[in-house]
């Protein structure tokens, strides 16, 4: 009796297993995008999604073996991804770590289930040649290119005039996926959005000769949207709200680290930023808040405040993760929160850090916390630098080139760019650090053997006023070790007061 029970058991099981599998799989869905006639596609991959093939594009990068891919696609249910490589897969890695996202692999083919959108890096050989996989939920609310207040690219490649496309009041910008977009963006005044599937590349100009300033070069905006694009070799910096309030970046992929200075978001004089569910992969620091400083009108300025990172996923090949108020100065920063980001690659330098606040000039920073923030400890690394600076690293205004339309070279020289300008010191009083939290800062991976040359935490204050003050470190952890007071690789200068170790 008791065998006949467990065999119908186990036969009732098996049948409510097809069917949860037959429901997935009538409801999974997938949307690939194909490429554009005469895009350079990528020989080291091959992706198929429930049997959809998946264009693969090349992307460059300055760092390891100076390549690697990215592919998109949109889908819903459950699917099964399949990912042919010329690398060998023997010791294939898959990032961000909190997937936990483990293939079965037959010889060159690694396959594996995804029933949410997520991004994601594949890695055969670490950081050489990886594959950056970015998954979306279908699209919905598509505008409609018959609207006079919608510029519209569709499937294939564009190259607008002179490289560049301006934006104001009340337009959208849509980029279908398959479009491919050589172009920077000038945007200027309120509820201008950025949206689609397709690619915005820069790939065409060099380092800093872009057809302005920055890629998406957002200034004196209010309610600003950018979502959803794939924004691709930046010249320069990468996204730059100026002056703006109200602004929403969301689910915005970068496959930049093709020059330098290509930060991946940079708010400057900006307030109530939002930054979430974005995958960065940049040679320069990925996010850093500034207050643009321009002869010498720092205290006439807007301030930097309530800005929000979350649910977000950075790789940096040279540069910082947070890096905050450097080369600027305004009246405050204030108001500045990371959560739930993840930190898959960091370069093996001395002179950066995961955590660098430096204020300059007489700006006051205050009021920032950065919590559950996960790093892949595959090289050791440098965590906390709070070193407010006396003297300001400020700008001044240069002559705006005469435009043209060379792409080679270096300097600012299309029509829309007046450049960041030359670097000035001006004197001044000094700004300070107050109230700063790090919470469940951890790190993931293999530990490294070569540990104990990083790890460094420097606090270090100007002068009794212009102080680090109220500093919180809770359940902060090095390669598994907690830091605190008695940590060697804690450095606490003069004039810094008030720091707890929660235990």
């Amino acid at each position: 009796m008791k065998s006949i029970m467990e065999t119908s058991l186990k036969r009732i099981v098996h049948l409510l297993l097809l069917a949860a599998l037959s429901i997935l799989t009538v409801n999974a869905k997938v949307i690939s995008y194909p490429a554009p006639k005469g895009e350079t596609l990528s020989s080291d991959y091959m992706v198929e999604v429930d049997g959809v093939s998946v264009p693969v594009y090349m992307a460059k990068t300055q760092h390891h073996d100076k390549k690697y891919s990215i592919a998109y696609f949109d889908f819903s249910g459950t699917v099964t991804v399949k990912i042919k490589s010329k690398l060998s897969l023997d010791h294939l890695n898959i990032l961000p770590d909190k997937y936990a996202i483990h293939p079965s692999v037959n010889k060159d083919i690694a396959t594996f289930h995804l029933n949410e959108p997520c991004d994601i890096s594949f890695e055969p050989d670490g950081c050489n040649s990886p594959l950056i996989l970015f998954c979306n939920e279908l699209e919905t609310d598509i505008p409609s290119k018959n609207d006079p207040n919608v510029i519209y690219f569709g499937p294939g490649e564009h190259n607008p005039e002179n490289g560049l496309i301006r934006l104001g009041s009340n337009q959208t910008l849509y980029l279908a996926g398959g479009a491919v977009v050589n172009a920077g963006i000038e945007a200027t005044g309120d509820n201008i959005t950025i949206c689609g599937r397709g690619i915005l590349d820069g790939s065409d100009w060099e380092h800093n000769a872009g057809p302005t300033d920055y890629m998406i070069n957002a200034k004196n905006c209010n309610n600003l949207v950018m979502r959803d694009i794939i924004i691709k070799g930046s010249y320069y910096w990468t996204i730059v709200p100026q002056n703006c309030d109200r602004v929403l970046i969301d689910r915005i992929r970068l496959a930049g680290s093709r020059v330098g200075n290509d930060d991946g978001v940079d708010p400057c004089n900006s307030s109530n930023v939002t930054i979430r569910n974005c995958f960065f992969r940049t040679d320069d620091d990925s996010v850093s808040p500034k207050g643009i400083t321009r002869a010498g009108g720092e205290r006439e300025s807007k301030p930097v405040e309530n800005i929000v990172v979350e649910n977000c996923v950075f790789w940096v090949d040279f540069a910082n993760v947070f890096r905050m108020a450097t080369e600027s100065s305004c009246p405050v920063f204030r108001n500045f929160t990371a959560r739930n980001v993840d930190v898959i690659h960091f370069p093996d330098r001395d002179r950066v850090q995961i955590f660098w606040l430096h204020p300059t000039g007489e700006m006051p920073m205050e009021n920032l916390c950065f919590e559950n923030i996960r790093i892949n400890g595959e090289i050791p690394y440098n965590l906390i630098k709070l070193t407010p600076a006396l003297q300001l690293v400020g700008t001044r205004p240069i002559e705006k080139p005469t435009p043209n339309d060379i792409k080679v070279g270096p300097g600012r020289r299309g029509p829309g760019s007046c450049g960041y300008g030359e670097f000035v010191v001006v004197p001044s009083y000094g700004p300070y650090i107050h109230n700063v939290t790090f919470r469940n800062i951890t790190t993931y991976g293999k530990e490294s053997d070569r540990k104990a040359e990083r790890g460094a935490v420097l606090i270090q204050g100007i002068d009794e006023r212009y102080d680090v003050s109220g500093i919180i470190f809770d359940n902060v952890e090095y390669y598994g070790t907690r830091i605190d007071a008695d940590s060697p690789n804690i450095q606490t200068g003069d004039f810094v007061k008030h720091v707890q170790y929660v235990k």
